[in-house]
């Protein structure tokens, strides 16, 4: 049994869940996940937990939020050392960063983190915001830096894990019970989003990780001109990457096949005898 970690979003993490793929723990164990974190907090310096009983917080939201800030991700990837670890950007596309201080960083996370008092009387209208809907030229290239250091991070963290991108993208439409197709972003259901400028975007921190690093590993379903929606019935709602059921078998499918390949291992055993002599 192979066991994964998710630097990553639900668009990854659903994928090992019974709910979308009934018999994945027959091949495969998620032992570890970072919730909803842009590449750039996780770049950034370790910060305290600012989540207070005060926040009536549930467990989870308290464990996203406090992740984000201790960026623990690392210390548990050291001790878990999984065989894969698979990233998705997901939270660089739609939250974007906080300054926190000078070069520092959080994930801008307006579902969890702006419920916290800590947000509310610390952060909000003080902290700087940094998205690629404020300033796309000035967030790629702090993202372009923050992604080569947690790049070395996780190598450093875990270095013999397989470490595939998750090439997510935002659907346009979804439908409903009588089959009726729809426009997500102006359904009033979801924030309105530019679907198509959020996809690029994607694209481009896509195409940079692939230049970063060629054993990088690639899952990617709408490269075929695939064509997904989401829909009103789908288990946490309907948005953007809620994806119809059919998408997570096929992400199941790709991800047996990466592992199947062994050539990943050769080259890791190649770039290590090439270290020690």
């Amino acid at each position: 049994m192979k066991r994964i970690a998710v630097l990553g979003s639900c668009a990854t993490r659903d994928n090992f869940n019974s709910i979308f793929n009934a018999n994945y723990k027959k091949k495969f164990e998620c032992v570890l996940m970072q919730n909803q974190s842009s590449i750039i907090s996780m770049a950034s310096k370790k910060r305290e937990n600012p989540v207070v009983p005060e926040d009536n917080f549930s467990e989870y939201d308290e464990w996203c939020v406090r992740s984000d800030f201790t960026k623990e991700f690392f210390d548990h990837l050291a001790r878990l050392q999984p065989d894969t670890i698979i990233v998705d950007l997901f939270a660089d596309a739609h939250f974007g960063v906080l300054e926190i201080d000078p070069g520092e960083y959080v994930s801008n996370n307006r579902w969890k983190l702006w419920r916290t008092a800590y947000y509310k009387e610390a952060l909000k209208d003080k902290a700087a915001e940094l998205s690629i809907d404020k300033d796309r030229e000035q967030y790629m290239e702090l993202w372009k830096k923050s992604w080569n250091t947690v790049l070395e991070k996780l190598k450093k963290a875990s270095p013999k894990s397989r470490i595939i991108l998750h090439q997510i993208r935002n659907v346009k439409e979804y439908y409903n019970f009588d089959d009726n197709r729809f426009d997500i972003a102006s359904s009033g259901k979801v924030k309105n989003i530019n679907v198509d400028y959020y996809n690029e975007m994607l694209d481009e921190m896509h195409a940079y990780i692939k230049k970063t690093d060629k054993t990088i590993k690639m899952i990617d379903l709408f490269g075929n001109k695939q064509e997904f929606l989401s829909f009103d019935e789908h288990p946490w709602g309907l948005f953007y990457v809620h994806y119809t059921m059919d998408y997570y078998p096929m992400f199941m499918n790709k991800l047996i096949a990466i592992e199947k390949d062994r050539s990943w291992f050769r080259v890791f055993k190649k770039k290590r005898r090439v270290v020690s002599e």
